[in-house]
């Protein structure tokens, strides 16, 4: 198993931010730091992830996760996101992107949302280590948390957790009636968009240059068309 080179991340790191064009205070990149030291000792106990060395690491989940925020950005911009909006990251896995942007985009509210325990173990660990008074860490499913906290977020995010329609499905019970849902792939879904439910319509569809990482990226916004837009 890898071990995690802080100074190699924090260099990498900062020459991705300026690439993609992300203000950041070094109290987000020791964060960001302290919290991929703790994954990597985590990793390399739980299996919290298939990728162990640092430079997978760095741009297929870090990267990954920081290249969306200009258009969740765009979002705000355009009225489709209150700007002390409440987010939840469907399947967050090991933090990709719910704890990525907590630190990130402090300004929101997250709630990181998975059913496995060794999972949520690890960001609960974490949230205590980083002081993150924005997350809040939901282990169970998602059709429970919904039960519970029915039409109270702004927007959802997930990252190849499921088809397009399944992660609408999902989000809906959730979401407050102008919420958008941000969708995250890893490959050209043409065939997933036929298959996009009726009401539904993709409002913004960004592909991704992300840093040290050589593969497709998009992120679509989708919104309801029964609901009153902007």
């Amino acid at each position: 198993m890898s071990v995690f080179d802080s100074s190699f991340f924090e260099t990498k790191v900062q020459m991705g931010l300026g690439e993609l064009g992300l203000p950041f205070t070094a109290l987000q990149l020791s964060q960001l730091s302290l919290f991929s030291a703790e994954f990597f000792k985590w990793n390399s106990i739980h299996n919290l992830s298939a990728i162990h060395s640092n430079e997978d690491y760095l741009g297929a989940h870090i990267m990954d996760s920081l290249a969306v925020i200009p258009s969740i950005l765009k979002t705000v911009e355009l009225g489709l996101l209150p700007k002390r909006a409440q987010i939840a990251d469907l399947g967050v896995g090991g933090g990709f992107p719910g704890m990525v942007l907590a630190i990130f985009l402090p300004e929101f509210n997250y709630f990181l949302v998975d059913a496995v325990r060794k999972k949520t173990a690890f960001l609960q660990h974490v949230k205590g280590r980083l002081q993150l008074n924005n997350v809040t860490v939901v282990e169970g499913r998602i059709e429970h948390f919904a039960k519970e906290s029915p039409g109270s977020l702004d927007a959802t995010i997930s990252r190849a957790f499921t088809e397009l329609k399944n992660f609408i499905e999902y989000s809906q019970p959730l979401l407050k009636e102008k919420g958008v849902m941000f969708a995250m792939k890893s490959h050209k879904i043409t065939s997933e968009l036929e298959e996009l439910p009726d009401g539904y319509r993709v409002i913004l569809n960004d592909e991704l240059i992300i840093p040290y990482l050589d593969a497709y990226r998009c992120i679509l916004t989708i919104q309801s068309m029964r609901k009153s837009n902007i």
